[in-house]
């Protein structure tokens, strides 16, 4: 055989080997995407309503449980969580953005409670950069136990998931539903719904220490009649119980100095009066909540509890999450005080709240704290004292809280009624008033007059609008009606004075709205 011939043949074995390795190659990468995409996952999936496409995005995607979470799809992108979920989005002839940041960056954020099957959830990065979106999942359910997720995990695979899992609870960032699932099929019409919270000062009903000669008239029962109509009005209502509920006798704190200290203790079924004006939840975070120590704290709280009143606010209970009329609210205070959260230790109050966010749809915080006096109205925007107590910086924590999730921040402690104002479109009432003090409470001038806030906000906690009823408490205490409407005209003097560039306005009649609405301003010039 010619040496040309043994060459030919060698080249046509070589050819022979390249395409026999090519082709199994070919079957070896189909086989890989067979196994990655069960069926024919490549083509466009069909819908005819929002219900069954979002239906057919869970299903789909449970397909996927258990695969590697760095796959490629057939156009050859890594699937890592954004990925995935533009993909599942992408079988359904929904084209949406690639990253989890341009992903939540162009969804609408919605609430727990509107949450469904197809919307999105999002998740800080794990560098401890809270403000970037670092991970993306899609809800597959959102049954009684919270908010079920398929996503590409840090474990490396899809997995399904619920959204408390230890390694995203103090990640989560929010819910988003995708605009371009909304515009394929018109015939989802997204609930809209307001939330409206009502917010008072503080409470103190009567105290049967030293003598029960200190309890209101008809033994309380009276105390909220005038108001009660108003209270009732909002889907949650509000306030600062200042004082313990004990009937028992109990050991008062030690005074170093009684012209300035004073003990309040108010009998257990005066806990029914609460309930009975429409109280859903109270702070615990004053300089009062531990006049009778332990004692009294725990007997309040068995009080509160058996009445279904939420309580936080000290040591015991920082806070609180509970759920009404299908809205999941939750609940924090703070103080300067022994006993209670602290004002001042920031980062611990950062911790509670982006904890409470994880978890609520609407994140109400309150602080007692500023100085106290008729004279102390002023929000200054510094640390303010009070007896040589530090009191904190009233604007400084507001403004930290919102940071952290806060959705309304109602303030207490300087018994006299401040500024309200807007902060990243959340809500702040600095100080409320002494709003029922029966007896032991100085309510001469400024000191007897106290707004009933009630703040309306949309699902997602954005400031809509509020209205301020104006209240006063003659002689020796209990909240009425003011027809002079003498707290309004307060609080908008002092909001003019403390925020002159604030979006609100608050007119005659005490309805609080945006400057960008042109008939406010018509009506407040």
């Amino acid at each position: 055989m010619s040496k040309s011939s043994i060459s030919k043949n060698r080249f046509g074995l070589y050819k022979k080997g390249i395409l026999a390795g090519s082709l199994l190659l070919v079957i070896v990468l189909f086989a890989l995407v067979w196994y990655v995409f069960p069926g024919k996952a490549e083509a466009t999936i069909s819908a005819k309503t929002y219900g069954e496409a979002t239906q057919s995005m869970v299903d789909t995607s449970r397909k996927y449980l258990g695969q590697p979470r760095k796959f490629r799809n057939p156009s050859g992108d890594a699937m890592d969580c954004s990925g995935f979920v533009q993909y599942i989005y992408s079988l359904h002839g929904i084209q949406i953005p690639r990253t989890a940041s341009l992903q939540g960056a162009s969804s609408r954020q919605i609430s727990f409670s509107e949450a469904l099957a197809g919307d999105l959830i999002f998740f800080s990065d794990t560098t401890g950069n809270s403000d970037a979106i670092g991970h993306v999942g899609m809800v597959v359910e959102n049954d009684a136990n919270g908010l079920h997720m398929i996503h590409c995990s840090s474990q490396g695979i899809v997995e399904e998931d619920y959204y408390k899992s230890a390694h995203y609870l103090g990640r989560f960032k929010f819910i988003g539903r995708m605009p371009q699932l909304e515009a394929k099929y018109p015939d989802f019409v997204s609930p809209t719904r307001s939330i409206s919270v009502i917010g008072v000062g503080d409470i103190m009903m009567g105290t049967n220490y030293p003598s029960s000669r200190t309890l209101p008239p008809n033994d309380g029962r009276d105390l909220f009649e005038p108001v009660k109509h108003i209270l009732a009005s909002a889907d949650l209502s509000f306030g600062n119980l200042e004082g313990v509920i004990l009937t028992g006798k109990g050991t008062p704190k030690r005074c170093a100095n009684p012209a300035t200290c004073f003990a309040f203790k108010s009998p257990d079924h005066y806990a029914g009066y609460l309930s009975d004006a429409g109280f859903d939840v109270m702070s615990l975070a004053n300089n009062h909540s531990g006049d009778f120590g332990a004692a009294g704290r725990r007997n309040t709280v068995a009080k509160l509890d058996e009445l279904g009143i939420k309580y936080a606010g000290i040591d015991e209970y920082p806070s609180v999450t509970f759920q009404k009329d299908g809205i999941r609210y939750g609940f924090c205070a703070f103080a300067p005080n022994n006993g209670t959260i602290q004002i001042n230790d920031y980062e611990g109050a950062r911790r509670i709240i982006r904890g409470l966010k994880a978890q609520s749809d609407i994140v109400i915080v309150s602080f007692h704290g500023g100085a106290e006096g008729s004279d102390k109205t002023r929000v200054t925007g510094k640390t303010e004292y009070y007896l040589g107590e530090n009191r904190g910086n009233p604007k400084e924590f507001a403004y930290m809280a919102i940071d952290a999730g806060a959705d309304i921040v109602f303030g207490h402690g300087p018994h006299v009624t401040r500024a309200i104002d807007l902060y990243k479109d959340r809500f702040i009432a600095y100080s409320l008033g002494n709003f029922c003090t029966y007896g032991s409470f100085t309510l001469s001038g400024n000191l007897g007059i106290a707004p009933i806030i009630k703040v309306n906000v949309s699902s997602t906690g954005q400031f809509i609008d509020a209205q301020i009823t104006a209240t006063r408490q003659p002689g020796k205490g209990g909240p009425v009606l003011d027809a002079n409407n003498t707290v309004i005209k307060e609080i908008s003097r002092l909001t003019k004075l403390d925020f002159p560039n604030s979006e609100l306005i608050i007119s005659a009649d005490g309805s609080v709205s945006r400057k960008t609405d042109t008939k406010a301003v018509k009506e407040e010039q």
